[in-house]
């Protein structure tokens, strides 16, 4: 009997011990939130829509008009502190331009497809949290990549921009390295110009940014 609770006690002895061990690790990979050192990529979908569109089309009059289009995204961030995240978005767009209520009627102008890449400063208010609610601050560089004028339309340029970005969003996380996550972005961009041999025009307007992606921390 002596024997046996000699073997017991070091099989318990041996059990704590690699439960004291792996308890860190445990911690490490189930813990819910996001803090300093995580790295977060996210893809998913956004709905871009057109807000507050001027514009100065000479000659003719009229107003240049682009619908709303929903777009993939893909986005990365690095957490600095438990608060402050850095995060780098880029993609590809095509977007179609229209011309509406000129002395001409209305007619297409034509497709402009963008490269835009994006930086922003976010503060995560509860880092560690389930639920992490964010606001961010940053800039967008966007440039031209092609431009397919309409028909009877002729060849025009559309000079690149800088536009200010806001945002605010929240991260939720599903269990082990996974997040939902839904943001809103605010994008103010300056007046931009499209000129051409006989055409020209400005283009004034705001984008609202809705959107909603799937996140996997590393």
């Amino acid at each position: 009997m002596a024997s046996y609770h000699k073997r017991f006690g070091h099989w318990a002895a041996l059990a704590g011990a690699m439960a004291l061990c792996s308890s860190p690790v445990v911690a490490a990979t189930t813990r819910p939130g996001l803090t300093q050192g995580d790295w977060l990529i996210r893809a998913g979908a956004a709905r871009i829509t057109p807000m507050e569109m001027r514009s100065n089309i000479p000659l003719i009059d009229g107003t240049v008009e682009t619908p709303d289009v929903v777009s993939p995204t893909l986005d990365l961030s690095y957490f600095l502190t438990d608060h402050w995240a850095l995060q780098l978005a880029g993609g590809v767009s095509s977007t179609r331009y229209r011309v509406a209520d000129s002395m001409l009627s209305d007619f297409d102008v034509g497709t402009i497809k963008t490269a835009a890449i994006a930086l922003m400063a976010q503060y995560h208010f509860r880092p560690g949290a389930s639920l992490n609610p964010y606001l961010g601050v940053g800039m967008v560089r966007s440039h031209t990549l092609r431009v397919d004028p309409a028909d009877h339309i002729p060849d025009f340029e559309v000079e690149d921009i800088n536009s200010m970005l806001l945002g605010a969003g929240l991260d939720y996380h599903l269990g082990g390295h996974w997040f939902a996550n839904a943001a809103i972005q605010y994008l103010k961009v300056p007046t931009y110009q499209f000129k051409g041999e006989g055409f020209s025009a400005e283009v004034d307007m705001d984008t609202l940014i809705t959107g909603l992606g799937l996140g996997y921390r590393f």
